[in-house]
């Protein structure tokens, strides 16, 4: 007879919960504005390797533009994406980021819940593997954009059922629209 003992037991369910994929975004396409030399570019991509849930990074000098792969392991922190292209004294002119559901999506039309993060999101379907998604937050567009996305965001309500008493803890709302 085979008995597995408590400890045992605890280490395999450590094992199994290891493995387990936290982020539920692939990778994201970042726009930066400002750039306006190799220098700029290779500042700004230094600032986004030191964020942990970034796999790497490949930069495109013409575009100013960044394709950036996430460590699955690790839950990305938007709002840091952003930070770390601030600090290196340029902004996000857009940002796409590709979802990739799995297992443990909680999708409350149209509210998505992933890791501490709650995005509005308009046009998501549920029956998708993987959607696109343009994060339209002021500081994610340009300046111009901005305008234009200030009455989207307006008409993307929490649902009458939802408040902020009802949201995870120091959660951050995004509003997000399908590409």
């Amino acid at each position: 007879m085979h008995f597995i003992t408590p400890m045992k037991k605890i280490f395999f369910i450590l094992l199994i919960s290891s493995q387990t994929v936290l982020a539920q975004f692939v990778d994201a396409n970042l726009k930066a504005s400002g750039l306006t030399c190799s220098m700029c570019n290779l500042a700004t991509q230094r600032q986004l390797q030191q964020l942990t849930f970034i796999d790497s990074i490949v930069p495109d000098l013409d575009l100013n533009l960044f394709h950036i792969y996430f460590n699955q392991q690790q839950e990305v922190d938007i709002d840091l994406i952003k930070k770390s292209v601030e600090d290196a004294g340029f902004s996000v002119a857009e940002l796409l980021v590709s979802y990739k559901k799995n297992e443990t999506f909680i999708y409350n039309n149209p509210l998505l819940y992933i890791g501490k993060s709650v995005y509005v999101v308009k046009g998501f379907d549920p029956q998708k593997d993987k959607q696109v998604f343009k994060i339209i937050d002021e500081g994610f567009v340009t300046a111009k954009e901005n305008k234009k996305f200030i009455k989207v965001r307006k008409e993307m309500l929490l649902p009458d059922n939802i408040n902020s008493n009802n949201l995870p803890i120091n959660s951050k709302i995004y509003h997000v629209l399908t590409q």
